[in-house]
């Protein structure tokens, strides 16, 4: 787990505005954006979803990544678990704040074992 952050959705978060004051300080013009500058902009992403990988162990992309104007919008992330779910943030706060498994056991009336394993691996990340 990344240190000072209490979970992985603020990491992420974290990450995303660091990406934005980023972002401000490359000249971007919607279709006019140059390729270098278009690069940048990748790179910068692609940089921070690295750092989040190597610090929580959790894949983050942003698929529907546009230039917008003179504005980067990221669009939602899409974050893999080491489970090879692929889920979305509010989901991953459903999870890491332990809502998930209570959802999941009152539907059911049980607990299902997937659910379980994944609610102790964020908690183990979290107290880690």
């Amino acid at each position: 787990m990344a240190r000072g952050f209490l979970y992985v959705y603020e990491r992420i978060y974290k990450g995303e505005t660091e990406m934005q004051t980023e972002f401000r300080k490359i000249p971007v013009n919607g279709k006019r954006t140059s390729v270098a500058d278009q690069k940048r902009v990748r790179k910068i992403i692609s940089d921070n979803a690295y750092r989040i990988a190597q610090e929580c162990s959790v894949l983050v992309s942003y698929p529907k990544m546009r230039i917008e104007g003179t504005a980067v919008n990221l669009g939602d992330a899409n974050i893999m678990l080491p489970d090879c779910r692929i889920i979305s943030i509010e989901e991953l706060k459903k999870i890491e704040r332990g809502g998930e498994i209570g959802a999941k056991a009152q539907r059911d009336r049980r607990g299902s074992g997937k659910e379980a394993a994944t609610n102790v691996w964020m908690q183990w990340k979290v107290l880690r």
